[in-house]
């Protein structure tokens, strides 16, 4: 059973859609996540989404990142990424590491702000 929460949103001002997750994440639920953002982000036409992760941690080990990547970067092919992580972001910059390996257009803040801000002007 998952252990974490979800809110997903689309702002028609800026197109960004948003997704805030918050408790503890197995490896699928990284890829599900991602495959959910995907589709609403589809749902509503945009290719922004910025994903608010500062306040999740990951119930899986940082090798597991080899095969949930694969999965996650076909689901974000088409997408521009802003991801909000925490200041203890180990996991987040290996993430961070593999997605530029599959070329996906992503980057991590520290700063919601900041975020949504480089993804406005994407």
């Amino acid at each position: 059973m998952p252990n974490v929460s979800t809110c997903i949103t689309y702002d028609a001002s800026t197109s960004l859609v948003m997704m805030t997750l918050r408790g503890t994440a197995s490896a699928q639920d990284v890829i599900n996540f991602y495959q959910i953002a995907q589709q609403y982000s589809e749902l509503h036409g945009s290719e922004k989404i910025l994903v608010d992760v500062s306040e999740m941690t990951h119930n899986f080990a940082p090798a597991d990142l080899f095969t949930i990547m694969p999965e996650v970067a076909n689901s974000l092919k088409k997408a521009i990424v802003a991801i909000v992580v925490s200041f203890d972001g180990f996991m987040h910059d290996l993430f961070m590491q593999k997605a530029k390996r599959y070329n996906l257009q992503a980057e991590n803040f520290e700063c919601f702000n900041k975020a949504k801000n480089w993804l406005v002007r994407q």
